[in-house]
């Protein structure tokens, strides 16, 4: 039988075959699910072992399935995770978090899922913190990178989907880099890290994604009504802000200092000649103080 072929719980079962359990142990749903507080936001939760990418599945479900706003697709690693611009997203098994939230309907667009998405991860990753005595301050980097202490600790994706019959939902993929040795993995060592190595010890992934969810579904909630608490925490959170950055995107670079982020969460950059100049997308680069 071809992959393709394979019913969902088919595929599931022969993933479940393959993976090594005296090494890997599995997320576990309970301890998950005893420390969540929301009314919606992960109350769904879709696992797979393996999967090539969350997002790919929560788009394929969309398609196939009813699923309930707020479904979180998670899986223990990603064959083909991605990042912004496509990029590879490091995704190896039991140490991080991969997951897609499912949203729909829209009240308030895409737009707050930019800046109410970090700002859950960054929450999230202290109050986990916070409970096991500690104490950690993420950042942000424009338009949604999670810092501790300027390394990168979790990313965000945000993209729109429709279901067959039209109606519109937002994904928002999410890797939370949470006991990750980020020291075996060259292509990410000295610009990537994890609670575990921030913190010294490792910390509950479970509580990690409970976490996010509760922080989630809270400021979406706050955003969704009008609020704008969210995005001027979200703002008072971003450590581009006041530096020399370079902006890159469609074949052109812009080099400056970032300024400000307008309303709707696009950067200014003031060029050396005073222009300012908004990137609404892109990647940027602090390259000075």
């Amino acid at each position: 039988m071809s992959e393709s072929s394979e019913s969902y719980v088919e595929r599931f079962r022969r993933q479940m075959d393959l993976m090594q359990f005296e090494t890997l142990p599995l997320f576990s749903r309970p301890l998950f699910s005893w420390n969540l507080h929301t009314d919606y936001v992960g109350r769904r939760l879709i696992y797979r072992p393996s999967t090539e990418s969350t997002m790919d599945d929560a788009r394929r479900a969309l398609q196939r399935w009813r699923v309930t706003s707020g479904a979180v697709f998670l899986a223990e690693s990603q064959t083909a995770g991605r990042g912004r611009a496509g990029r590879h997203w490091v995704s190896p098994p039991d140490v991080n978090l991969y997951f897609t939230l499912m949203l729909y309907p829209l009240p308030a667009g895409l737009q707050p899922l930019a800046h109410v998405t970090p700002l859950a991860a960054a929450e999230a990753i202290e109050a986990v913190a916070a409970r096991r005595g500690a104490s950690l301050k993420a950042d942000l980097k424009w338009p949604n990178d999670v810092l501790l202490d300027g390394r990168k600790v979790a990313g965000v994706l945000v993209e729109g989907a429709t279901g067959p019959e039209g109606q519109e939902a937002a994904l928002a993929g999410v890797g939370v880099n949470v006991n990750l040795e980020s020291r075996d993995y060259p292509e990410i060592a000295g610009i990537a890290t994890s609670v575990r190595e921030a913190l010294g010890f490792n910390v509950e992934r479970e509580l990690v994604l409970a976490a996010f969810c509760d922080r989630f579904e809270a400021l979406y909630e706050a955003a969704a009504a009008g609020s704008r608490a969210p995005f001027e925490a979200w703002r008072r959170r971003l450590v581009t802000l006041g530096r020399d950055v370079v902006a890159s995107g469609g074949g052109r670079e812009l080099r400056g200092r970032a300024v400000d982020v307008t309303g709707d969460g696009a950067l200014v950059i003031q060029t050396p000649d005073g222009r300012r100049t908004t990137v609404e997308a892109g990647d940027v680069t602090i390259s000075g103080p």
